[in-house]
Parts: C-alpha cells; structure tokens; sequence
C-alpha cells in the first residue's frame, strides 16, 4: 500500500531531522551492506573453512598416527585450529570503513555529548534533556 502525499512528507522530514542529528546514524542505517563492511567477507569465509577441514584432518591424523599422549596433543591442536577457523569463517570484516563527514566533530567530544549540527538549544530532544539534566545536577 503506497503512502499518501501527507504520509510522505512527514517521512521525508523525519528523515532530514535525523540527518542532521545524527549523520553517523543515518550514514550506517541507509548505506548498502557491502560498503558498510558486510558482516561475512566471502575470502574470510573461505580461509576459515580451509582452516576447519585443515584442524579436522590433524584430529583423524592426530588418532591414527600418534601413540596416546602425542594423539591427545594433536587432538587438542586439531580442534583448536578447527574452532579458530570456524570464527574466522564467521567473523565481521575488521578493516575500518572511512569516517563519515561530521564524525570527526562527534568523536572529539565527550562520549554521550556529541551535539547536532544545529547544536545548541536548537538541537535535538535529546540534546535538550541532557543539558535540562547537566543544568539541574549542577544546582542551576
């Protein structure tokens, strides 16, 4: 069911406010996963099931080839190197994606004070709430 002209706009200017609010926020929330850094990189998934079957082969290599303390050893090394490529498999992708415009400004300051844009009394509610709570804990 498409929205009406009314329903729209209002959409549309939730969406400025929040833009320039938050531009962080709104950066993550409207880029395409492959460039916000996909949660399962492909060659990532790849090594880390080469390294599975690699751990899983030094476990069956570890039982048939050693005597008892040696297979132990190689048992333990095997399904180390298996659980370690099953997180490599399914971890996120750990390269930094590059900083969005204003998150320079938003990250100099104290962490829980990043203002809007606007800044200011004219900011956000939020932002208004916090300097009602800072006036108020400060006996103003």
């Amino acid at each position: 069911m498409p929205l009406s002209d009314h329903e729209q706009q209002l959409l549309d200017q939730l969406e400025k406010q929040l833009r320039s609010e938050d531009p962080r926020f709104a950066q993550n929330i409207t880029q395409p996963r492959s460039e916000a850094g996909s949660p399962i990189s492909a060659k990532r998934f790849v090594g880390g099931a080469l390294a599975l079957i690699a751990g899983a082969a030094v476990v069956v290599a570890s039982i048939y080839l050693f005597e008892l303390p040696f297979n132990v050893i190689g048992g333990v090394i095997g399904f180390a190197i298996m659980v370690l490529g099953g997180y490599w498999a399914v971890a996120g992708n750990d390269a930094p994606s590059a900083a969005p415009t204003g998150a320079a400004d938003s990250a100099t300051r104290a962490p829980g004070r990043a203002k809007s844009a606007a800044g200011g009394a004219n900011g956000g509610f939020m932002d208004r709430l916090e300097d009602r709570w800072d006036k108020r804990r400060r006996g103003e």
